[in-house]
């Protein structure tokens, strides 16, 4: 039965605490915001960076295969012209 006023008391102690310290967590809290918000924007475009290697990745191998095709057809005709 003792077990809700001392859990209330526990509950009001720490809030207490808190409104009293109130600008200290403030301040750590708007420092561990901009922290965070600072490697997210860092992940953000690290990010960005990498799908752009992607990209450019996967545009070059798309070149290079139709580039292969091209070959592979200019070969084709040109056996084509010799049987002629």
């Amino acid at each position: 039965m003792a077990l809700p006023f001392v859990l209330g008391l526990a509950v009001g102690a720490g809030a207490v605490i808190a409104f009293s310290k109130s600008d200290k967590i403030k301040e750590k809290a708007v420092s561990l915001f901009s922290k965070s918000k600072d490697v997210a924007n860092s992940s953000l475009e690290k990010g960005k960076e990498k799908v752009e290697d992607v990209k450019d990745t996967i545009n070059a191998t798309a070149a290079c295969i139709k580039e292969k095709k091209e070959q592979q057809k200019l070969a084709k005709e040109s056996e084509k012209k010799e049987e002629k």
